[in-house]
Formats: C-alpha cells, structure tokens, sequence
C-alpha cells in the first residue's frame, strides 16, 4: 500500500538522541496510516537498536531495519529501495523536524508536480540555537515560480540532503544512490537537480540540524579534503558525461572548484600536514581538476600555475592573519 511520505533515518550509535528525532516525526498532521518512519539501524554498538525496536513495537508507521555498519550511504540506500511513500525525506538521527508540518508539504508538492522542494533550517548546537542560523531566504524566496533543477542550483544548491522533499518515482527513474564515501551529500546533490523538472522553495523552518561534539563537522579527519576530491571527482565525471550547454557546464567546473578550495581551507584551518594538502593538488592535477574558481582573482591564478606548493603557502599566511 502507497503512503504519502516515507521518512529515512540512518541511526549509527544514536542511543542520545534519537528518541528526540522520533518523537518529532510522530507529532505530524498525517493520520499514521499515511505515512511511514524507516529506521536504519547501521551496526550500532550502543543502544540504538534497542530503542528503534521499542518505538516499532509502539507505533505500526515505524520499520525497523538493522544491517552490518557500512556508513550512512549505504544506509539510506537500504532505505530508499524499502520505501513506499510518494514522497520522501532524509532525517538524521541526531536532528528533527517541525511538527505538524507534513501535510504542508506534500500538499506543496502535489499541487505544484513537484520533483523536489527546497526548505528552510535551523541550526542548533548544545547551548541552544547559534545566532548565524543558515537559510536560503537570501537566495530563494516565497513566491518564486516553479522552475527546472538547473534553473534552481544556479541561484541556491543545497549542500545538504536533508531539509529537501523528494519525489519517489523521480528519485527511481534516475536511481540515484549515494557513493559509499564522506561527502557524500555533496556528490549527490548537483546530480539530483540536474535532471528536475520541477523544482520549489519553500520558507518554512521545516528541518533542525544539531551540531554536537560527535557530529561529523566537529571531528575533522585530517585526510578529510582528499575525500572530497573523490567526490568531486564523482562529480566531474558526471558533468563530462551528461552536462549541456556552456552555461551549466560553467556552473559545474566552478562548484567543483570551490568545494575543492574550501576542503584546502578546512584542512589548513584543522592543522592538517602540508603533506596532505599538496598530495590533494598533485591528484587534482592528475585528472584535471583546479581549486581556483572563477571569480578568483588573477593573482590567485598565476600563483597556482607557477607553484601550487607557494599558493598554498601563501593562503596558509593569508588564512592565519584572518583568524587572528
């Protein structure tokens, strides 16, 4: 039986927080036979798989799933290919939602054809919300017209899966799937809405991403800028295989290009080696790839050209007088 709205949580040693999380998917305007909540449990060692079992037991709209760990991709991979919502939305574990607000949103998409449609957020860490809360509302406003994916990316691309209501059919016929490495969002993400049809913001702080001391931003992994290559690198090859037209092409090689400047950043920020961030040019190199996007001056340019071992230098110098 078709439900309404799938929701897919990966749960990896979650035990602090996801009853918080479950709690807030249960507090919806969707009778529960409308919607259902797949829990993944990804080889925790806490007990995360004891709670996920005792809210199943208590609620017929929760699935329960427990595979080997193998990391958050291959997770909602799992649980992409169990749902059976029309729509769908990706939670983690330690965030939750607005209550009340899963009918707005599918009327929202059912009403405009939706494939996707964009949220707002709120940022929240353990003292309470951080004053620099991050919204597109600069970039995508109420009101604005449906539009196509490659219309949508170019004035605001989310980073994020989350915080995003997909279609299930559209998510289908393309089959997307996440890469089984970090970043993996931003691999995803510019492949998802390429090939939208139709695409909508909505301004409602719909989504509540909780940046704690075990989150993935906060535990910085010194080769953490070479994964990102790999992504990029993903996402490149994509880009020569299905991107059209100068415009997008464009658009493509300069997104590339500032993830790729901001993990250089990120590594020189957390203290990495030079060692690292100078193997990450010679790969980048290797295949093509440049750190410099376009907007960057040309200084910035002629000094990666001459070395890339002085450019970094030189941001290293640059970056340190900044923080000061």
């Amino acid at each position: 039986m078709t439900k309404k709205f799938s929701i897919i949580i990966p749960a990896y040693n979650a035990e602090e927080y996801l009853g918080r999380c479950l709690d807030s998917l249960l507090k919806q305007n969707l009778s529960i036979d409308e919607y259902e909540i797949l829990v993944v449990n990804d080889g925790s060692t806490d007990g995360t798989w004891d709670i996920v079992r005792k809210y199943a037991g208590n609620f017929s709209n929760i699935r329960a799933f427990s595979t080997e760990n193998k990391g958050v991709s291959e997770a909602r991979n799992y649980a992409c290919s169990q749902a059976i919502g029309e729509y769908f939305i990706f939670v983690d574990a330690d965030d939750w939602i607005k209550e009340d607000t899963l009918s707005l949103l599918y009327t929202k998409m059912k009403d405009e054809h939706l494939d996707l449609l964009v949220t707002n957020y709120r940022y929240w860490n353990k003292d309470g919300e951080q004053p620099r809360a991050l919204h597109y509302t600069r970039k995508c406003k109420d009101g604005m017209a449906v539009c196509s994916g490659q219309e949508f990316m170019q004035q605001c691309l989310p980073p994020v899966v989350w915080g995003i209501v997909y279609r299930l059919s559209y998510w289908q016929k393309h089959n997307f799937r996440f890469l089984p490495i970090r970043h993996e969002d931003e691999e995803l993400i510019p492949r998802v809405f390429y090939f939208a049809d139709r695409v909508n913001f909505l301004s409602i702080d719909f989504y509540n991403y909780y940046q704690h001391p075990g989150s993935f931003m906060m535990n910085y992994d010194e080769r953490s800028c070479m994964y990102m290559l790999r992504a990029m690198e993903s996402v490149e090859r994509f880009r020569r295989e299905y991107v059209e037209g100068e415009k997008m092409n464009y658009f493509f090689q300069n997104l590339i290009a500032r993830n790729l400047l901001k993990a250089l950043k990120r590594s020189i920020q957390w203290g990495a080696p030079a060692k690292i961030q100078l193997q990450m040019i010679t790969e980048m190199n290797k295949i093509g790839l440049t750190p410099l996007p376009k907007d960057k001056s040309i200084f910035y340019t002629w000094l990666y050209n001459i070395s890339p071992a002085l450019f970094l230098r030189y941001y290293r110098i640059k970056l340190k007088k900044v923080s000061r």
